[in-house]
């Protein structure tokens, strides 16, 4: 009988079923043992659909538990109902049904779930994989010992005895998790939520499929941005939930008061657990083999978590209210010293529903807002009933949420109620903080602060409205104005906020202005400063990661680094450890779109009614979720890989679209450029486009530089040296010398052939302010491309590429051969250096050199690609239509096609 299955789509197991083919077609067959989810099934039936039905007949049969009890139970479909059998008969009878189903083809005898088999069950199928002649295909469940009766002997045999190839099949990988989600939504998918999804499930595609389709349902995955997000709690489907009560129901009391303990405050120490069930750490190693918990050794005891993310959720959704207030209380009693950290002491305290900590509450409201502020909003709520100055939390935590108006209204009504100017400060700063980074106005937020300043004296107060004020011109582009203010609130020892949000000023604004050894040596103390809060400790990780880009040797060794997305640290791994502790009537993980998950610290104190950050906790000295998804981007572009930069600048620009967001302006440019190098302008002006104006823009003339892309891609290059003349001057204007560079060199390489003399004047002059070596370099091999020298072409060509810098690169390569054409060996080397750095970057041969091509013919060339009439490329440049007419011959002549649907593909090449 074939075994009738519904399966979902069949993703990332290739090698397997390449192996499980090759095993069937040898005649032998393979066992494949896994735990439960993993797929075992699924992948049977992908296999028993690749084989051709004209070779084989697939015969399918499940074992079951019921089965196990009756002798040749899962067999009786093909041995019929007769109660005569002995071994032999069933044998003969077997491979005779066997044989008849199949007729000239060969049988392959397909049994799900082998561990379920009777003894004599087994021996038939031992007999049949030593018999040889009909491949078999088994899956088993791995440690079927430890959590049901071991498997018969005669089935471990099948593969300990090397009848069958054991084929081990383990969770997915975070690469086939997001191809398992990507099928099943239809689209793409943001990769933090890919490490959510992977974070909460571990891989398991029975716990992946089930979680999908129910945030399917239950809107859980909204689309934003051409990606599809994860958005609210983590909840547990009902076919998971019922596998998950299966499991739990069995267990006695005292172990279920201990896994709810761990459920809600793991990891939790043993001391901790013994005083919530007494009885139960003598039973730890019985639930830890039946998966259920893991315990790791802590620094000083031993530490006890749940087996799998997912169990938590299943633990918490079924535990009684009075019972979860029962043990929440015990939990506080038995860790009154310290708990694992502030955030897991704030939800008891809230679920033990005694007295709270509004102190304890506020640090926790402000550790969670960036990546729970459901919760936040909880915490502060509940520690605005004690004090007022919780009132900055909870507006933070109601702008994560998107309730911009609300959040202000509670600003400015907790600014009519302070009753001290302290009191009022706290506020205060927080509403120009909102002023600028929410409403997007850092012009009013300086008179704000402008406004503030002569109303405080005490040292740390005035060191606060100068940091945050020096923050605020800065992102509104005076940089030089920012220098001043910042150095200023330095020259006054304080204690506080001002003196970090002082310092991190400086450093991005010494970063922008070329200076970058210094910025790196006052944003790396900053970023781990004790006195700092956790915004504008992330915020100067953040400033040493761009600045790093700029100054490394070797770009490329930075792509495995956390601060870009890569590594242990990648985005999403801070929302895992949080999702695992979050209550079942709460939000676990608050993942949207715009989701900065941090891990619970402990944000530092207020001093003199100053709050902690104009951003939020104190955090880890190290760049969140969606500043490592930018930067991550910024860092491809830089390679040259661009459509791996454009697929995290996609996601950046949606999780900096709202909130207290510092790099939306950025995001946004960096993507536009990006997609008009990728030739597709049209997305890119969309991109544009569907913004607005940002007034906030902490790097100046990104939208002049984005629009020249745009236009360079389109073919007008006139209209993108217009842009980028106008970024150059914003950037000049702003005294960010880096910034200036990095356009003057972006300019550069739009000109067809060497760089206008009164472009290299400039660069030469703003280089000299610069000390980041990639800038460095790019500039000064400009200036050799305005020589014309080939080999000091060459020369600069291998040194981009050693530095990392493939497309330009690449592209003073092929200047330097056409250069070089005829002196032999370094001739040949260029030609060499060019083919290595086109494979590299996937660009095709050209078909034609583009030196053939004078300046004026390449944007009439490039204007006629996009399908502009002659009338309107006459009209863009100004020409007679007869003049367009007789260039756009020696155009066809000189590339070799015939009309002008031949050019996109002729230029694409060149």
């Amino acid at each position: 009988m074939r075994h009738n299955l519904v399966v979902g789509p069949f993703v990332a197991r290739d090698e397997e079923q390449r192996r499980m083919l090759g095993a069937v077609l040898a005649k032998r067959g393979t066992a494949i043992v896994g735990p439960p989810g993993v797929g075992r099934t699924a992948l049977l039936s992908a296999v028993a659909r690749r084989l051709n039905p004209a070779r084989f007949e697939v015969v399918w049969t499940a074992a079951t538990e019921s089965s196990r009890h009756v002798p040749f139970g899962a067999f009786r479909g093909l041995l019929g109902a007769s109660d005569r059998l002995d071994d032999a008969r069933a044998f003969a009878a077997l491979r005779a049904a066997l044989d008849r189903r199949a007729g000239q083809r060969t049988p392959v005898l397909v049994v799900d779930d082998v561990h379920q088999l009777d003894d004599r069950c087994a021996a038939l199928a031992l007999g049949l994989a030593a018999e040889g002649g009909v491949p078999l295909m088994v899956a088993a469940r791995s440690g079927s010992g430890v959590t049901g009766p071991p498997a018969p002997g005669a089935v471990v045999a099948l593969w300990k005895d090397g009848y069958l190839e054991r084929l081990d099949l383990a969770p997915f990988s975070r690469a086939g998790t997001a191809a398992l989600v990507r099928s099943l939504m239809n689209g793409e998918v943001a990769q933090a939520t890919v490490d959510l999804l992977h974070g909460w499930t571990g891989g398991n595609p029975l716990f992946l499929t089930e979680l999908v389709r129910h945030a399917r349902v239950s809107c859980r995955l909204v689309a934003e941005g051409g990606l599809w997000w994860w958005r609210g709690p983590l909840t547990v489907p009902p076919r998971l939930a019922e596998l998950f009560d299966h499991e739990l129901s069995g267990l006695s009391l005292a172990d279920q008061d201990a896994l709810a303990a761990v459920a809600l405050g793991e990891p939790l120490s043993v001391p901790a657990l013994e005083a919530v069930a007494p009885d139960v750490v003598e039973r730890l190693e019985d639930l830890e083999d039946k998966g259920l918990v893991r315990m790791v050794d802590g620094k000083e005891q031993l530490l006890v978590s749940l087996g799998r993310p997912m169990l938590g959720p299943a633990v918490r959704e079924r535990l009684p209210r009075l019972r979860r207030r029962r043990i929440a209380a015990a939990l506080l009693d038995a860790c009154s010293g310290a708990a694992p950290d502030p955030v897991t002491r704030a939800r008891w305290q809230l679920d033990a529903h005694g007295p709270v900590d509004a102190g304890l509450l506020m640090r926790a409201a402000d550790a969670t807002c960036a990546h729970d502020p459901e919760l936040a909003c909880r915490f502060a709520r509940r520690a605005r009933e004690r004090t007022r100055a919780a009132a900055v939390p909870l507006a933070h935590a109601l702008v994560e949420l998107g309730d911009v108006a609300q959040a202000r209204e509670v600003l400015e009504r907790a600014c009519a109620d302070a009753r001290t100017p302290s009191g009022r400060l706290g506020p205060a700063l927080a509403l120009a903080a909102h002023h600028c980074w929410v409403e997007r106005d850092p012009a009013g937020a300086d008179a704000r602060l402008a406004a503030l300043r002569p109303t405080v004296t005490a040292p740390s107060a005035t060191a606060a409205v100068d940091g945050l004020r020096a923050l605020v011109l800065l992102a509104h582009g005076r940089t030089g104005a920012a220098l001043g203010v910042a150095e200023r609130a330095l020259r006054t020892p304080a204690r506080g906020p001002g003196p970090a949000w002082a310092r991190l000023a400086l450093a991005m604004a010494l970063a922008l202005t070329g200076r970058t050894q210094d910025a790196v040596a006052l944003a790396e103390p900053a970023a781990a400063a004790p006195d700092g809060d956790g915004w504008s400790r992330e915020s100067a990780a953040a400033v040493c990661a761009f600045t790093e880009v700029w100054r490394t040797s070797d770009a490329r060794s930075l792509a495995g680094d956390p601060a870009f997305g890569g590594g242990p640290g990648a985005p999403g791994a801070a929302a895992k450890k949080a999702a695992g502790t979050a209550g079942a009537d709460e939000t676990p993980d608050k993942p949207c779109p715009h989701a900065r998950a941090r891990r619970p610290e402990e944000p530092g104190r207020a001093v003199d009614g100053v709050p902690s950050g104009p951003g939020g906790p104190s955090g880890p000295s190290t760049t969140s979720g969606a500043t490592a998804t930018l930067l991550g981007g910024y860092l491809q572009w830089v390679l040259g890989h661009r459509e791996d930069a454009i697929a995290r600048l996609r996601e950046a620009v949606v999780q900096q679209s709202v909130g207290r967001s510092l790099f939306r302006t950025e995001a946004l440019c960096w993507l536009a450029v990006c997609l008009a190098e990728a030739r597709r302008p049209e997305q890119a002006e969309r991109v544009l486009a569907a913004c607005p104006q940002d007034a906030v823009a902490l790097v100046p003339g990104q939208r002049q530089w984005a629009r020249a892309a745009v236009a360079a891609a389109r073919g007008d290059l006139r209209a993108a040296g217009a842009h980028l003349r106008g970024a150059v001057e914003a950037a000049r204007t702003a005294g960010c010398w880096a910034v200036e560079v990095e356009y003057l060199t972006y300019s550069a390489w739009l000109a067809p052939s060497r760089p206008s003399d009164e472009l290299a004047e400039r660069l030469a002059v703003a280089v000299r302010h610069v000390d980041a070596e990639r800038l460095v370099a790019g500039a000064e091999a400009v200036l050799a491309l305005s020589r014309g020298g080939g080999a000091e072409l060459l020369d600069h060509a291998v040194r981009l590429d050693v530095l990392g810098m493939s497309a330009p690169a690449w592209r003073l390569a092929e200047r330097a051969a056409a250069a070089l054409r005829h002196q032999g060996r370094r001739h040949g080397d260029a030609v060499i250096l060019v083919g290595r750095l086109r494979d590299r970057l996937g660009e095709a041969a050209p078909a034609a050199p583009p030196e053939a091509l004078t300046t004026r013919e390449v944007e009439i060339a490039s204007l006629a690609a996009t399908g502009l009439s002659d009338r309107a490329i006459s009209d863009r440049l100004g020409l007679s239509v007869r003049t367009v007419e007789s260039h756009l011959t020696r155009i066809y002549r000189k590339l070799g096609v015939h009309s002008r649907r031949d050019l996109p593909s002729v230029l694409r090449g060149a």
